[in-house]
């Protein structure tokens, strides 16, 4: 039986075998989780998106060891397509899929980093994810989860 836990840490202190996180098309330059994870590993995930190797289409997945920069051993990074279409149906798809991904991979304690959607409570993103969980066949796997606020600067009000 799967486990979820909610951790009040940044994804670079989460410990698990592996850090997961998604990154999405429309979101440049990365933000949230995926910037501290991006910064902490020298900009691996940036550079890639510069030179094109990937885009954050969905689907899209990235695995890297850490630097010891991180409190778990690897990075995985899965595209999750455009972030302002997503909804709850699709976002609980796209952590399904991660949680899969890690548990092929070989990854029983899953440290994964979420930003709630707008209007999304923390409990609402803790339940979607304990449904992922469930839904995803993925034995015995532990999950250590960490919600993180949006800061997206372009979707403030200017100041006029």
């Amino acid at each position: 039986m799967s486990r979820l836990r909610l951790l009040d840490l940044p994804a670079d202190r989460m410990e698990g075998e592996a850090v997961a996180a998604l990154f999405f098309m429309d979101d440049r330059p990365v933000r949230g989780p995926v910037a501290l994870l991006d910064w902490r590993l020298n900009g691996f995930l940036s550079a890639l998106l510069r030179e094109g190797s990937i885009s954050g289409e969905a689907g899209e997945q990235v695995i890297t060891p850490t630097n010891g920069k991180l409190g778990a051993h690897w990075v995985m990074f899965a595209g999750g397509g455009r972030w302002h279409d997503l909804d709850r149906v699709r976002y609980r798809e796209l952590v399904r899929e991660l949680l899969k991904s890690c548990w092929q991979a070989g990854f029983s304690r899953i440290a994964l980093t979420l930003t709630p959607l707008e209007g999304m409570a923390a409990e609402d993103l803790q339940r979607l994810v304990g449904e992922a969980l469930s839904e995803a066949e993925v034995g015995t796997m532990e999950c250590l989860l960490s919600l993180s606020g949006r800061e997206r600067a372009r979707e403030l009000p200017r100041a006029t």
